[in-house]
């Protein structure tokens, strides 16, 4: 089933809460990549609060210049352009506020309980099921706009997956059984994230609490693959600026605030040999 694009607009103007953050959806049959256009308009003067929404995209982003899996008529792919006014240090902190919202979303529609890999893997059964990626530009003196990209499995049939993906993705459809419609789940989104954003700049302790609560990362034992070192620890904490905080086997702490993080499971005790296995 296609988008109802009526049905959307009309719940956003409808809504006041989700009209302050999402006056305007645009929908695209195809694109390269709704984070690419919504960052074209942006460079064009476009305000905030517009979302770019497609049925396909042909070079779909993943975090560390991955490609996002993202054929036609079946799954969700937006992109949020906003126009904040935190500094950009506090940027990653809508990462992890949508990454809230999806997982709230997605219980909501559907009942299945989502949890977060940090700092933006949206997991079901231990699956990948959705992904944010953000990107900003360099405006010079002007604050630069942040578009906040998702990518969700909403409708794929498991089986279509390509290989490399087989295993480690799944599906909305694949867990439930039946079709879920994506209007009402990107409806639900835009509900969750307009109550998720006022947090950062009003109640960041408050949005960490929820972000802890829904995180699986936090306690596992990890593998942590950053520019210039790779190791293994305990997931310790997530703190207020974003970063991951890494227990090392010497009891020694690390913060990563970029990087790539795997889930480890434990063989053994990991402070006599750390021998572990990924999943």
């Amino acid at each position: 089933m296609a988008f109802d694009l009526a049905k959307i607009e009309k719940h956003c103007r409808s809504h006041t809460e989700v009209r302050e953050w999402v006056r305007e959806v645009l929908l695209f049959d195809r694109v390269d990549s709704t984070n690419r256009v919504a960052l074209e308009l942006a460079s064009q003067g476009l305000p905030g609060g517009v979302a770019i929404l497609a049925e396909a995209q042909e070079k779909g982003k993943g975090r560390l210049g991955r490609s996002w899996f993202s054929p036609h008529g079946v799954n969700l792919y937006f992109s949020l352009l906003l126009r904040p006014y935190q500094p950009v240090r506090e940027f990653p902190l809508f990462s992890l506020a949508t990454a809230v919202a999806v997982v709230d979303a997605i219980g909501k529609v559907t009942g299945l309980t989502a949890q977060i890999k940090w700092p933006n893997d949206i997991l079901l059964d231990d699956k990948k099921v959705g992904g944010i990626l953000l990107e900003t530009e360099s405006r010079g003196d002007q604050s630069p706009p942040l578009v906040v990209g998702v990518g969700l499995n909403v409708n794929i049939d498991s089986a279509d997956f390509p290989a490399e993906l087989q295993g480690v993705a799944t599906s909305l459809k694949s867990l439930l059984g039946q079709p879920v419609d994506r209007s009402d789940l990107l409806i639900e989104i835009f509900n969750q994230l307009v109550q998720r954003y006022p947090l950062i700049e009003s109640e960041k302790a408050r949005l960490f609490q929820q972000l802890r609560e829904r995180c699986q990362t936090l306690g596992k034992r990890v593998h942590v693959q950053t520019a210039r070192q790779q190791f293994e620890g305990w997931a310790e904490q997530v703190e207020e600026d974003g970063a991951l905080v890494i227990r090392m086997g010497d009891r020694s702490l690390r913060r990563i605030l970029v990087g790539d993080v795997t889930h480890l499971r434990e063989v053994e005790d990991p402070f006599v040999d750390g021998k572990s296995s990924s999943v």
